[in-house]
């Protein structure tokens, strides 16, 4: 009789854990959703000219996702792909801070226009695929 009971508890579980929750594939408002239709989801806060330590010029640019634009279940790290202009694509882990925002840089080249263009995007390591890239555009 115990294992009876053991086994109905088992599949009502299982059965319960597999039932699709309504409306999940219709979600567009948290930016881990693939079909994101909200804003930009992040902001340049900084960006200035610096030599580094081989007396090469450069330009970091600053950005912050900001605490209101991450999902309520904040995770520790986020994981974004930046670039800028046509230089090379990283991947940051961005650690929440403080204020419950995460911040991440750009270390770009000196660009002859001066301006440089930020495309961010929330990298999902699982499937190795960035979504909901923005680009914004700053100077120093």
């Amino acid at each position: 009789m115990k294992n009876l009971v053991l086994v109905i508890s088992l599949s009502l579980l299982t059965a319960s854990c597999l039932k699709k929750i309504d409306g999940v594939d219709n979600l567009t408002t948290n930016i881990y959703d693939k079909e994101y239709t909200g804003p930009c989801w992040f902001y340049i806060s900084d960006t200035y000219a610096y030599f580094n330590n081989v007396g090469a010029p450069r330009v970091m640019i600053k950005a912050v996702l900001p605490e209101e634009n991450v999902p309520s279940l904040q995770p520790y790290m986020i994981q974004i792909t930046c670039k800028v202009n046509d230089q090379q694509e990283v991947v940051f882990n961005s650690f929440i801070n403080t204020a419950g925002d995460y911040t991440f840089f750009y270390d770009a080249a000196p660009d002859p226009s001066n301006e440089y263009c930020l495309t961010a995007g929330i990298f999902l390591q699982k499937e190795q695929i960035t979504i909901n890239s923005f680009t914004l555009c700053t100077q120093p």
